[in-house]
């Protein structure tokens, strides 16, 4: 017998999809991958209906019982299978159980390890979106433990058991982000301390707990007197940083956003008030993002990110689906810096979009979801950001300092 936990956030529990209530489709722009079983099912359907849009529509590819083939997507960019109120003609004549193997998971994540499951949710959605941020305990853990048989947890792909020093350091990383502070770039840079002080000790926890959790406490009372762990000054080379970073980002981000213009156009926002493509008058540069600082402490003041869960919830969310800080503490600083990226583009989007118009739980929905639809979806993203990370931040993961504050 052995003892395998379930953990399962808040949000998970409370997600239902909101059909055609939603903001951004999932049955629009994506790459929509039919299993073999289901590829026949819809052929051979006694509705002509689903048999005549399956035949017209499924496009064979023959690359494993998961990837039998795909649909063809509509001028529009819209599943054919999808009516005119948005809902799915073939759960609607059909039933849940008709759906492929791809739509009846959507958007539910699950990390399966020896000793352990853990449950998410893809943030690409924008009701994850909402449950996961705007709910103040959408970021709560429910626990569950159960006697399995061995047998029973030998699963096909699980991964190997979370080791101690990482479980602990999860744990302390998780505390360090949900602490109360001035803002959540405090609790970033509080992280990123904590980060430093593990590499000085090379993460042995084993002969150095003591020190590494007087550390720890001691960062959580900075975070809790309210005094700044950030160094506000603005240099040069902070400056060409960021703007190197947004350039990464709206190569590799924004300029492929299949569901919708939404990034896109948001960048286009970026670069017409940075002027990107003029990087040369960096103290010109300086002056933009002290002033979108300033944007952004008044849109974190004054809208509804002013509720502090919000943003908390957001960093919470990427480390406990990412795990954090992973099996190879090696990366730690890498992993960090890919969080802080992304937080970082999404602050500068936010606030410039400001500009404009009021930054409400729609817009911000909307800014999460179509960003993460091309960061979580895309097998290649993570290796082609890592690259571009190499190139910016000259061999120093630790620059990522220099995008939180």
């Amino acid at each position: 017998m052995k003892i395998h936990k379930t953990v399962k956030p808040v949000f998970v529990s409370k997600f239902q999809c909101v059909g055609p209530d939603c903001l951004m489709s999932c049955c629009r722009g994506w790459s929509i991958f039919i299993d073999k079983k289901t590829h026949h099912k819809y052929l051979t359907a006694d509705n002509k209906e689903i048999a005549t849009i399956a035949k017209e529509n499924l496009i064979l590819l023959r690359k494993g019982k998961n990837q039998y083939s795909r649909i063809k997507l509509d001028q529009h960019g819209d599943c054919p299978f999808m009516a005119e109120n948005k809902l799915c003609t073939v759960h609607r004549e059909m039933g849940e159980s008709a759906l492929s193997r791809t739509c009846s998971i959507y958007p539910r994540l699950e990390q399966k390890y020896e000793d352990e499951t853990r449950h998410c949710m893809t943030l690409s959605c924008p009701e994850v979106v909402r449950l996961a941020l705007f709910d103040p305990e959408g970021m709560m853990l429910h626990e569950q433990e159960e006697l399995l048989a061995h047998h029973k947890t030998n699963l096909i792909g699980k991964r190997q058991s979370a080791g101690q020093v990482q479980q602990v350091i999860h744990l302390f990383s998780w505390h360090l982000l949900q602490s109360d502070s001035l803002n959540v770039e405090e609790n970033l840079m509080a992280l990123a301390q904590f980060i430093l002080c593990l590499q000085k000790y090379n993460f042995d926890l084993h002969n150095h707990f003591t020190q590494v959790e007087d550390f720890y406490h001691a960062l959580l009372n900075e975070l809790h007197s309210g005094r700044t762990l950030i160094d506000k000054r603005h240099s040069a080379s902070a400056t060409k940083l960021k703007l190197q970073a947004l350039a990464v980002m709206g190569t590799h981000v924004a300029s492929d956003s299949q569901r919708d213009n939404f990034t896109l156009e948001g960048h286009r926002l970026i670069s017409d008030w940075f002027d990107i493509t003029n990087q040369n008058d960096l103290n010109l540069q300086g002056e933009k993002f002290a002033a979108i600082n300033l944007q952004w402490e008044k849109v974190c003041a004054t809208s509804c990110l002013a509720e502090p869960h919000v943003l908390r919830n957001y960093l919470l969310y990427k480390i406990y689906n990412g795990y954090f800080p992973g099996k190879d503490t090696a990366t730690i600083l890498r992993q960090f810096y890919r969080i802080v990226l992304d937080f970082y583009y999404i602050k500068v989007f936010l606030s410039v979009k400001s500009m404009h118009q009021e930054v409400d739980q729609t817009m911000v929905m909307k800014t999460i979801a179509s960003f993460s639809q091309r960061t979580m979806h895309n097998t290649a993203i993570d290796a082609r950001l890592n690259h571009i990370i190499n190139k910016i931040n000259g061999g120093d993961d630790l620059s990522a300092l220099l995008l939180i504050g």
